[in-house]
């Protein structure tokens, strides 16, 4: 049996609309942000540069310290962090992107652990992330989270 004609054009319609690529972008961004956190968890700091813009001007702001740039974070901040960590875990969840043209922001919250100086460290907390679309791809431009130690029995992350 064939289809009507307008069935057929309604769902080239639906399927080109600007709400479904939007949805990608969606998923794309919390693609993204999931595999900072893995990336993160594996201690892959390659990986995890391909994941921030190039430019200077990118704060990655934990807590009340700022990081200028990819470079900065990873050298001053990440990569020393990361060395010291044993058992280190971290999960980024409950990731609500917003994407508006070439621009998306995203809050989460987040679980970190380690062993760190004899002692294991459990936190949570929640973030911001902005990213831009550059050349087709997704970047942060901005990272921002905010934590705490996690209250005793909680768990572990």
């Amino acid at each position: 049996m064939k289809k009507p004609i307008w069935s057929v054009a309604c769902a080239a319609l639906l399927l080109s609309s600007p709400a479904l690529a939007q949805e990608s972008d969606v998923d794309a961004v919390r693609r993204l942000l999931t595999s900072y956190a893995e990336m993160a968890q594996a201690k892959d700091i390659a990986g995890l540069e391909s994941l921030f813009a190039p430019d200077r001007w990118v704060h990655i702001i934990e807590g009340a310290g700022v990081n200028h740039g990819w470079a900065d974070y990873r050298d001053h901040h990440l990569g020393p962090e990361l060395a010291e960590a044993g058992n280190f875990r971290m999960r980024y969840y409950a990731i609500e992107p917003q994407v508006r043209g070439d621009l998306a922001w995203a809050g989460f919250r987040y679980e970190v652990g380690a062993d760190r100086r004899g002692a294991r460290i459990e936190n949570e907390g929640r973030g911001t992330a902005v990213l831009e679309r550059r050349d087709g791809r997704w970047l942060i431009v901005h990272l921002h989270t905010s934590g705490r130690r996690k209250p005793a029995g909680s768990g572990g992350s």
